[in-house]
């Protein structure tokens, strides 16, 4: 969705991405509770990589629509936009380790999927580190929204 056509009006685009977060968090939960009564199948650890990478994606999207937003420069890097917003915005409520955590696992999925160390990926999911970025996004969502 392209959000410069929709002014200070963002809740078109928050909601749409509130649903994609649910629909792959969902999907998340799903494969962690199949992993942990059994190994997971080449599709459906095809399935958790997906997921893994929408939901960090749309971790960086909202910060940078939010970063847009209040006319602050938009980093070029990932990593610089979620770092941006945590000195912005003061964020607490996740750790920003567990960001850059996420955002170094959403570059081995694109970049380096060749050699991804699937046990990394399986600890996520058995600890359901995932969670993490579903709260810091919806975390930005609620502020984005609020301009």
């Amino acid at each position: 969705m392209n959000t410069d056509d929709l002014g200070n009006n963002y809740e078109p685009y928050v909601l749409a991405l509130l649903e994609q977060l649910e629909q792959h968090i969902s999907g998340l939960d799903e494969l962690t509770d199949c992993i942990l009564t059994r190994p997971l199948t080449f599709n459906e650890r095809s399935a958790a990589e997906r997921s893994l990478q929408v939901i960090v994606e749309s971790a960086i999207g909202c910060s940078k629509h939010y970063l847009k937003a209040i006319n602050k420069p938009v980093p070029s890097e990932a990593r610089a936009t979620i770092e941006r917003l945590y000195e912005i915005l003061a964020l607490t409520s996740t750790d920003i380790n567990d960001m850059r955590g996420a955002v170094g696992m959403r570059n081995a999925i694109i970049h380096d999927y060749l050699n991804l160390d699937w046990k990394k990926l399986e600890k996520i999911l058995r600890t359901r580190k995932y969670k993490q970025v579903e709260n810091y996004s919806k975390t930005i969502l609620e502020k984005l929204l609020k301009l």
